[in-house]
C-alpha cells in the first residue's frame, strides 16, 4: 500500500506500507520526527491502491505512523470476503476517521456477508438459509414459485445491504469493537535474522525458523543453536534479514559465517546516541559505504564530520540563514512567503555540504550559519588577475600603436 507522508509544506515522502520496525524508524529519521511526535498528515495513493475506494484515497488523515503501519498490515491480510466487508463499511460510513478505519479491521466478523452479485442470487441465498421471516410458515411446495429477485430486493431494502466485488454485505449490522489499540516499544536491536537448521536432504526447514536479534551474547547464540540440535550457529541458515542500517542489506551480509562480525557491529551501534546513529547513516549514505567493515570505520571517525539533521529543505535553511545574519531589528515576516530554495542551495554549496536523506554532512570545523565573506586570498587573487589583465591590455595597445 503506497502512502504519501507529508513533512510540513515542502516535502512529501512516498512509502510502501507495511514496513518492518527498522524501516519505520528510518522513515522517522529521514523526516526528522521523533518517536514521541510521530503523528502527521498523510494520504493513501489513489494511483497505486486501486482496490481501495477512490473517495478514501482522496481524504487527508492524521495518525501515528505505527498505527498507519498496523492498518496496512491488517488490510493486506484480509481475505476476499472480509475485503468486501471492509469496502462496504467505507461506503456506509464515508466520514469515518482513521481511528474508525483501523477499528473496522477488528470488527469485520460482525457484518454478514454472502457470495452473490445480484438480487436473484441474494433471494436464493436468503431462502436456502431460511433468513426470510415471512416465508418460514410457507409450505415447501410453494417455495419454488417465489420470485427470488423480489425476495432479494425485500432483504436489501430491509437491511440496507450493499453488493460489492461479487459479495452482498450488511454494513448496518456492524458493531464497533470496544478495544483500545496501543503499540508498545520493541526490543532495542539493530539486526534481526530468521534462522533455522540447515536443510537435510534438500528438505526445507523454514517452517521451524525463529527470529534472533542482535546484539546478543555469544553464549545465548550458542544456546539458541543447540536448542535446534546444532553445535554452532554458523552452521544454521537464515531465511530473512532485517537491518536498522539501510546500507547493510541481506546482500552485504551474505551468510551465517559473518554472524560474529555482524554481532560486534550491533554492539558498537548500541553504544551510540540516537543522534550519532542517525549521523552514522548520513555519513554512510554520503560516502556510499555498504559493508559491515565500512560501518565500523565510520563509527570510529564520526567526530571528523559535522552534521545538521534539521536542514529539511533548502528554502527553510535559506530563511534560517538569513534570520541569523540579518540585523536583529529586521522584520523577518517579509520572508514568510518567499521561496529561498535557490539561495539556500547556493549557501549550502558554498559551505561544501553533502545532502543526505537524514540531513547535511559538512566539515568538522565548518559553521553552516556563519556569514559568507570574501577571503583575503581571494581578494589578492582577484587583484592580481585585474593587474595582469591591465598589463596585457597595455601591451596589446602598445603593439597596436607600433603596428606590430
Amino acid at each position: 500500500m503506497k502512502i504519501y507522508l507529508k513533512d510540513g509544506k515542502y516535502t512529501v515522502y512516498i512509502k510502501d506500507f507495511p514496513m518492518t520496525v527498522f524501516e519505520l524508524q528510518d522513515t522517522l529519521d529521514q523526516m526528522k520526527i521523533t518517536e514521541n511526535d510521530s503523528k502527521f498528515l498523510f494520504k493513501i495513493s489513489k494511483y497505486d491502491n486501486t482496490t481501495l475506494p477512490q473517495n478514501l484515497c482522496e481524504q487527508e488523515f492524521s495518525a501515528d505512523i505505527y498505527k498507519i503501519n498496523l492498518f496496512a498490515e491488517r488490510y493486506e491480510k484480509l481475505d476476499e470476503p472480509n475485503c468486501a466487508v471492509f469496502k462496504s463499511l467505507l461506503a456506509a460510513y464515508p466520514e469515518s476517521s482513521f481511528e474508525d478505519l483501523l477499528l473496522m479491521t477488528y470488527g469485520l466478523d460482525s457484518v454478514p456477508v454472502y457470495r452473490c452479485s445480484s438480487l436473484e442470487e441474494l433471494g436464493e441465498a436468503m431462502i436456502e438459509n431460511d433468513m426470510v421471516e415471512e416465508l418460514k410458515e410457507l409450505p415447501d411446495e410453494y417455495i419454488d414459485l417465489i420470485d427470488r429477485e423480489k425476495i432479494g430486493r425485500l432483504c436489501q431494502d430491509r437491511e440496507k445491504g450493499i453488493f460489492i466485488d461479487g459479495y452482498y454485505c450488511v454494513p448496518s449490522a456492524y458493531e464497533k469493537p470496544d478495544i483500545n489499540i496501543e503499540i508498545g516499544e520493541g526490543d532495542k536491536c539493530f539486526f534481526r535474522l530468521l534462522i533455522a537448521p540447515a536443510p537435510i536432504d534438500e528438505e526445507p526447514t523454514d517452517k521451524l525458523a525463529q527470529w534472533i536479534s542482535l546484539p546478543c551474547d555469544r553464549e545465548q547464540l550458542d544456546e539458541f543453536s543447540k536448542s535446534f540440535g546444532t553445535d554452532r550457529i554458523e552452521d544454521m541458515v537464515y531465511y530473512d534479514f532485517q537491518s536498522a542500517l539501510p546500507m547493510i542489506t541481506d546482500e552485504q551480509f551474505g551468510d551465517m559465517d559473518r554472524i560474529n562480525e555482524l554481532n560486534l557491529l550491533a554492539e558498537k551501534l548500541s553504544e551510540l546516541s540516537d543522534y550519532d546513529f542517525i549521523k552514522l547513516k548520513a555519513v554512510m549514505e554520503s560516502q556510499e559505504f555498504k559493508e559491515i567493515s565500512d560501518a565500523v570505520k565510520c563509527i570510529n571517525c564520526l567526530d571528523g564530520y559535522g552534521f545538521d539533521m534539521n536542514v529539511r529543505h533548502e528554502s527553510v535553511f535559506g530563511k534560517e540563514y538569513l534570520s541569523r545574519n540579518l540585523p536583529t531589528d529586521f522584520n523577518l515576516s517579509v520572508l514568510e512567503d518567499i521561496d529561498l530554495y535557490d539561495f539556500g542551495s547556493k549557501i549550502l554549496k558554498c559551505k561544501g555540504t553533502i545532502s543526505t536523506s537524514y540531513g547535511v554532512i559538512y566539515g568538522k570545523d565548518q559553521d553552516l550559519y556563519s556569514a559568507i565573506t570574501l577571503q583575503k586570498e581571494q581578494e589578492i587573487a582577484e587583484e592580481c588577475e585585474e593587474e595582469i589583465s591591465e598589463d596585457e591590455s597595455q601591451d596589446f595597445n602598445m603593439e597596436m600603436e607600433m603596428g606590430i
